[in-house]
């Protein structure tokens, strides 16, 4: 999970693919996104601050994790009270919009970090500090693309450890197949990529399709919704005395079409 790449390969195809395909409304899409903000906010608290990361794991300590999410766009809320009883924030991993950002930061080679050691901004991290806010959105979709484990996303052990062979490429070819805008049913986009790609649970559960739908959804529509390339539509459906949101359709928009063919472009 930690490998790099070659980064300023990676740079030069997407500065390439910037000057051929952004247009100004494309740019300031990028300029206002919520997850290039946060990225620029914690790699500029890694620099600015001295920072230990925590002895088992190496994450930010608790402390740091306050700090960098109450300058987030959307800050996180970090304690939960329920009922009489409050949850205390226990670790950097009960954060996933935080600690997303430190995946792919780690992955990207922008920080490193080891157990009982100072976080440290890299050359490359200084690097992407300085690019187009265009070019920093498309280098951090391709990394998740590309380096990362999508399971991190939804680390349940009957996932197993790996996706099956091709996964990302056929998520990909379908999501640059569809028109800008066009609305599609969630239930119908999962099915068809579970039955092409052969995503399987590992164990025999009546619940099996439904941890599959979830699964597609963690990995794929949720990411890609903060990166601003899908729009979501929910629908309140009853549970127990309440309702919850269910996710039923999404649209690609045009900045995530821009994205997709980003991904493409690295994908040779």
């Amino acid at each position: 999970m930690m490998r790099r790449g070659n980064v300023g390969s990676a740079r030069a195809r997407l500065a390439r693919w910037i000057e051929e395909y952004c247009h100004p409304d494309m740019i300031q899409r990028a300029v206002e996104l919520p997850l290039r903000r946060d990225m620029v906010t914690l790699l500029q608290y890694v620099r600015e601050n001295k920072i230990v990361g925590t002895q088992s794991t190496g994450n930010l300590p608790l402390k740091a994790v306050r700090a960098v999410t109450q300058q987030f766009v959307n800050p996180p809320e970090l304690d939960q009270k329920i009922g009489d009883r409050v949850y205390r924030l226990r670790s950097e991993t009960d954060v996933w919009s935080l600690y997303f950002l430190h995946i792919l930061a780690e992955v990207a080679g922008l920080v490193v970090t080891a157990p009982g050691q100072p976080w440290r901004v890299t050359a490359y991290g200084e690097s992407f500090l300085s690019m187009d806010p265009l070019l920093q959105v498309s280098f951090l979709l391709i990394v998740w693309w590309y380096q990362v484990n999508w399971l991190v996303a939804y680390p349940f052990e009957g996932m197993g450890e790996s996706l099956p062979k091709g996964f990302q490429q056929a998520v990909l070819a379908r999501l640059r197949g569809l028109p800008v805008g066009e609305r599609i049913e969630f239930e119908e986009f999962a099915n068809g990529l579970i039955r092409e790609t052969g995503l399987k649970w590992g164990a025999q559960v009546d619940s099996a399709q439904m941890l599959l739908h979830g699964s597609i959804q963690q990995m794929v529509i949720h990411i890609l919704a903060n990166f601003g390339a899908l729009e979501r539509e929910y629908q309140e459906v009853p549970l127990g005395r309440g309702t919850i949101s269910r996710l039923v359709a999404f649209a690609v928009t045009p900045f995530g079409k821009a994205l997709l063919e980003a991904v493409g472009v690295m994908a040779g």
